[in-house]
């Protein structure tokens, strides 16, 4: 319920609002208004999910009160509402030459991050255990030679 609330709530957000870079008063009541029928969601409700867009990135709120809130919708706003089966077909469709990061998926971008943090976490430890044995090499032999 708190996806599908999340996405009615800047369905309403972006009808009343907009995405034009504009802060705008918005008030609790007209928000619920446009909720559909079946939506269960009251005031509190309402205050829980736009910290949540706030929070999100998909918000920027200046001031809120229990009935009205000043706030900006961001356009990314809008990739929430977009279907996700539009973009599984997109991917295939991407050059095959290394595109830019922005054009990769999301999860393609996690696991190549993903990857990169182990590659420099075994390039450290690695890095740590020749560091350590040149370091004792130099130790022995200037034991072995100073005494």
């Amino acid at each position: 319920m708190q996806d599908n609330g999340l996405k009615k709530v800047v369905a309403a957000l972006i009808d009343i609002a907009g995405t034009d870079d504009v802060f705008k008063v918005v008030e609790a009541d007209e928000i619920l208004e446009r909720m559909p029928a079946d939506a269960a969601i009251d005031k509190q409700a309402l205050s829980v999910i736009i910290r949540d867009l706030k929070g999100m990135g998909y918000l920027e709120v200046k001031y809120f009160t229990p009935d009205e809130y000043c706030l900006l919708v961001s356009r990314r706003a809008q990739e929430l509402l977009a279907p996700e089966e539009e973009e599984t077909p997109a991917a295939p469709s991407l050059p095959s030459s290394a595109p830019a990061p922005a054009a990769q998926p999301a999860a393609r971008r996690e696991k190549l991050s993903k990857r990169a943090a182990f590659g420099v976490m075994l390039a450290a430890f690695v890095g740590g255990i020749v560091g350590g044995a040149i370091v004792t090499m130099i130790a022995v032999l200037v034991q072995k030679f100073a005494f």
